[in-house]
């Protein structure tokens, strides 16, 4: 009698480890799942919001008819010795004209501090060229003429808390400004600024 009461406790207890595994597998599977279901679900609204910044800045640049528009982000790419972080900006979405090479995979993880008159002239809104020639800092111009580039202008892009996250910039290689974004003196005019401005406006949503 005790043996058999041994026997039946003995398969009670291997069928609730079984049970226990079992449900411990299953539960695990379906973490699994989820987590692929979310990164999925991530993956895709992320290729939505980079359809929409393509589409977006696409018509931008034919509106403006410009050779070259392209978005910089800036990014954290590391630290230094002495914690500090490492600022850098990458170009993350281009549009060119048909024939003209793209500078994005030649700028990726650029110092700001490479680049910071640059950011300074577009963050006080004087990055407006209409004659690359007219670019008082010789590095800066001596870079864009590198590109073909025979005007350029910048503007930058915030979030929703004021925050600097991207710079947007167009260029002129091949192409005329269209008369009517100049002044009577050749350079760019205010109904231009703020059309660009006004059409990069939402832009800081899908970054």
């Amino acid at each position: 009698m005790d043996y058999w009461n041994l026997l039946e406790t003995f398969l009670t207890s291997l069928t609730s480890i079984v049970v226990a595994l079992i449900g411990v597998g299953y539960f695990r599977r379906v973490n699994e799942k989820k987590i692929h279901n979310k990164s999925k679900n991530n993956l895709i609204d992320q290729i939505s919001k980079d359809e929409i910044i393509h589409l977006s800045i696409r018509e931008i640049r034919r509106k403006l008819n410009s050779d070259r528009i392209c978005i910089w982000q800036f990014h954290n790419g590391g630290s230094y010795y002495s914690d500090t972080p490492v600022q850098k900006m990458s170009i993350t979405y281009e549009r060119c004209s048909d024939g003209l090479e793209k500078n994005g995979p030649k700028n990726q993880s650029v110092l700001v501090s490479s680049l910071n008159s640059y950011v300074r002239e577009i963050i006080k809104g004087d990055m407006f060229y209409a004659d690359i020639n007219t670019m008082s800092d010789i590095g800066l111009r001596s870079l864009a003429q590198s590109s073909g580039t025979k005007s350029h202008c910048a503007i930058p892009l915030f979030d929703n808390q004021d925050n600097l996250i991207g710079v947007l910039g167009c260029d002129w290689v091949f192409s005329e400004i269209p008369k009517e974004f100049l002044r009577k003196d050749k350079e760019f005019s205010d109904k231009f600024m703020n059309l660009l401005k006004e059409d990069c406006s939402s832009l800081p949503n899908y970054l």
